[in-house]
């Protein structure tokens, strides 16, 4: 019989083409088993650079608290800065927060250890020698607070005003009442800046019970040399001028009402200003690095006015 349409030779191209899937089908499965045999080989491999990477930082941390301190910053050439502890701010609801968590420590070996001190180091031997080294490197003007649970963390915190004196509790509980008397304290704040100077009185963290922001007119800055240079900063010299007469004035104004009660003067902003200002003030002073804030965010000023600074020690 003549195949007139051809079904034979159709039934044989089917057969081919299905042949050809078969074969397709067959490599595709064939590369997808290798992908998953890669994939999986990577997988294998990041897991264990990284038990690798582990194992080598907490060897290198093994090493490095065997050595002695001296012999390890020798090695490192490492200078006091370098060793700091790593620093955090806290404003006053960090340090509510803090006060509170610190407030339900206990030690029934009563070995808890709350120490104060003024200047820049601590004196008089009672901390132990690695807190000691890491005030010092610290480095504060104002003095600090150490906080230390034995085998479990050291804090130092350093306050907003000045430490006056050298004083250590150790016992069941941390001492923590320095800390809130120091965070009430009656203060002046002047922040103090070409044009605008912001005065404020605190009675306590709360609020500024008296404030008012001192404007005036003073020139910008001139990018030009040569004579038109020389004048306009004599020109601007005059504006600086009036402004600090007008601060003083509203200072002294200020001051005649709050001064029996207020403690220290808190000084921030440009300096040539603020050393100009601090000459009329009658009042223990205490230079900080406050946000330039505009009358609307003195609620913020109260933060920084008031917070502290904490570090982490690694003892």
């Amino acid at each position: 019989m003549v195949d007139i349409f051809g079904k034979k030779k159709l039934e044989e191209r089917i057969e081919e083409l299905e042949a050809e899937r078969t074969r397709l089908e067959g490599e595709k499965e064939e590369l997808l088993r290798t992908l998953e045999k890669r994939e999986e080989r990577i997988r294998k491999l990041s897991a264990a650079i990284q038990e690798a990477n582990l194992a080598l930082k907490a060897a290198e941390q093994r090493a490095s608290a065997r050595a002695s301190p001296a012999s390890s910053e020798a090695a490192r050439g490492e200078s006091p800065e370098e060793q700091k502890p790593r620093a955090g701010r806290l404003g006053l609801r960090d340090m509510d927060s803090l006060l509170e968590r610190l407030q339900a420590v206990r030690s029934p070996q009563e070995d808890l250890l709350t120490a104060c001190y003024p200047g820049a180091s601590p004196e008089g031997g009672h901390l132990p020698e690695r807190l000691a080294k890491a005030a010092v490197a610290i480095n504060s003007q104002r003095g600090g607070i150490i906080l230390h649970c034995p085998q479990l963390f050291s804090l130092l915190l350093i306050p907003p005003f000045p430490i006056k004196e050298s004083h250590s509790h150790e016992g069941a509980d941390f001492s923590l009442d320095p800390i809130r008397e120091m965070m009430e304290e009656p203060v002046l704040v002047v922040s103090a800046h070409a044009g605008d100077t912001f005065l404020g009185v605190c009675l306590s963290r709360d609020k500024f019970e008296a404030e008012e922001l001192v404007q005036s007119s003073v020139m910008g800055k001139h990018s030009k040399g040569g004579w038109s240079q020389k004048r306009f900063e004599r020109l601007r010299e005059e504006d600086v001028k009036a402004h600090v007469d007008l601060v003083t004035e509203k200072l002294e104004a200020m001051l005649g009402r709050y001064r029996p009660l207020l403690h220290y003067a808190v000084l921030s902003g440009e300096e040539s200003l603020v050393r100009q200002i601090a000459s009329s003030i009658d009042l223990p002073l205490v230079e900080r690095k406050l946000s330039r804030i505009d009358s609307k965010e003195t609620i913020l000023l109260l933060d920084q006015v008031y917070g502290f600074v904490c570090y982490r020690m690694d003892i």
